[in-house]
């Protein structure tokens, strides 16, 4: 189930809940390594994650530097966090969703294999 933002009116899926997720729980102190983290540990693409990132930052549920904000961290703001309680799910709930996923598209030819973090990868098979 996706939550909503209420300010905005927006919901969000399950990939804007396990980067929520991820920002919350782990310590990552830029967008760049975040990307390159997520990348690793969930095969996402990393065009695909800075758009989730860019949006999340849109909706003012966190603040990371750019090009012109140098050394500004990647962090939650007080929206972001109060969302990241609303969301009510695990991150191990939404990892086996993602995983579910992966093995729906194995079963139609799409290959799975592992990033370098243990992370599913996507490839046509």
């Amino acid at each position: 189930m996706d939550t909503r933002v209420e300010s905005k009116k927006t919901r969000l899926g399950r990939r804007e809940q396990l980067l929520l997720l991820e920002i919350g729980r782990d310590s990552i102190d830029t967008a760049s390594s975040f990307v390159n983290y997520m990348e690793e540990e969930y095969g996402f693409s990393k065009s695909s994650v800075w758009y989730n990132l860019n949006r999340l930052k849109e909706l003012g549920l966190l603040e990371f530097a750019s090009r012109e904000e140098i050394g500004k961290p990647l962090s939650l703001t007080k929206p972001g966090m109060d969302e990241l309680a609303q969301i009510g799910r695990s991150k191990e709930e939404l990892v086996r969703g993602f995983e579910q996923t992966y093995m729906q598209r194995a079963r139609i030819g799409v290959g799975i294999g592992y990033g370098m973090g243990g992370g599913y990868r996507a490839a046509i098979a």
